[in-house]
């Protein structure tokens, strides 16, 4: 009988030793704590605020900048600035050019420069042009809007155009000079008398303040060049300095 007892206890015994070390092995999973509504949530910890900590708000303390994922940190943009993605974002701005300034000469008609000469007495720079001329409006487009021939133009002479072919009559120096028609062309008596009957264009033509024709000089010049020559004869070293030597040793902008 005890033996028959002692094989019934044995396995239960047994089953409950094993359910009794099952019970201490197993994890306890805590719960979750959840964070009442008006707490605001935990502010990251940086490199500032770990410093901060450590040295407090005292002379010591040094604050280093948190360190930011340039990639995935978002850039708040105005709201009137459109987004850009791609290759577009990542192009270089454009450089603006840079503003060239330009001069302007205040032309006046021969009748004008002769007027104004009665109130005070300059030399009178004539640009001799025609309307098919290429080159003369390749001068206009760069030698004529140099700041400093358009200055030194307008300074020290009455600046003119005149067309070489315009039809009108012209009065100058007790003298009426009319058109003169050749062909299908023809030319103004007062050019052929400025250019000593050598007409090419574009010319130009220096006098002096009493209208007395002192030189030609034909064909294109560029800004440099013009600005010597303008130079020479409004200083009067025409009359003293061979135009070799000044032209060498002139000094722009001077």
């Amino acid at each position: 009988m005890n033996l028959v007892v002692r094989f019934l206890v044995l396995p239960v015994t047994l089953v409950l030793a094993a359910l009794s070390v099952g019970a201490q092995q197993r994890p306890v999973i805590a719960s979750p704590v959840s964070r009442p509504a008006n707490l605001a949530p935990a502010r990251p910890v940086t490199q500032q605020t770990q410093e901060s900590a450590k040295g407090g708000s005292g002379q010591g303390a040094r604050l280093m900048p948190s360190q930011t994922n340039l990639r995935t940190t978002n850039t708040a943009r105005p709201a009137n600035q459109p987004a850009t993605t791609g290759a577009a974002s990542r192009q270089a701005p454009q450089r603006k050019p840079a503003l060239v300034t330009k001069g302007y000469v205040k032309w006046m008609t021969i009748e004008q420069a002769l007027e104004s000469c009665k109130t005070e007495r300059r030399k009178i720079f004539v640009d001799v042009y025609t309307d098919w001329c290429g080159w003369c409006r390749h001068m206009d487009s760069t030698t004529f809007v140099s700041p400093s021939v358009a200055r030194y133009l307008n300074e020290k002479y009455y600046p003119v155009k005149f067309n070489a072919e315009q039809t009108g009559d012209v009065y100058f120096r007790d003298k009426s000079y009319k058109f003169k028609s050749n062909g299908s062309r023809g030319h103004h008596e007062l050019a052929a008398f400025w250019l000593n009957n050598k007409l090419s264009y574009p010319t130009v033509v220096f006098l002096d303040e009493y209208q007395n024709l002192i030189q030609p000089v034909p064909g294109y010049q560029d800004a440099a060049k013009m600005e010597a020559i303008i130079n020479y004869f409004g200083s009067d070293s025409h009359k003293r300095v061979p135009w070799e030597t000044y032209e060498r040793n002139f000094v722009p902008g001077q």
